[in-house]
């Protein structure tokens, strides 16, 4: 993954199997000026992965196939820098600790507002933001 110049646009990976949560989170995520791929499932994002360059993954966990905590798993052994923040519908703090120890930056309980996306990406959305 080659870093990240200021002269593209922060690109975020949205990977979830549901259509309207894809859509509003890339929503979401253009309304900051930052560039949204999206994946419906965790293979579409590891072959999105090969080919393109990404600075964070937003991960449903609860998908068919190749689930979230696999992605994370494969996505941790091909780009252990890369961010992944883990969203799930049933997320519990076990859960959460898992994921973390797995390598997630941090898990997000779904539904999410803005204010929750935006607080998980505040560090690469919106770097220098708090300094003054």
């Amino acid at each position: 993954m080659a870093s990240r110049s200021s002269r593209r646009k922060l690109c975020i990976l949205i990977v979830d199997d549901d259509p309207d949560i894809r859509e509003a989170t890339c929503d979401a995520i253009a309304s900051w000026k930052c560039a949204a791929l999206a994946a419906a499932s965790g293979q579409e994002a590891l072959d999105i992965l090969d080919h393109r360059c990404v600075d964070v993954v937003l991960c449903d966990v609860m998908m068919p196939g190749i689930d979230g905590a696999e992605t994370l798993r494969q996505i941790k052994q091909r780009v252990p820098e890369l961010p992944v923040i883990m969203m799930s519908a049933m997320m519990t703090p076990d859960l959460r600790r898992h994921l973390c120890a797995m390598g997630a930056q941090s898990c997000l309980a779904k539904p999410m507002g803005r204010k929750d996306l935006a607080l998980a990406l505040f560090p690469w959305c919106f770097p220098g933001a708090s300094e003054a």
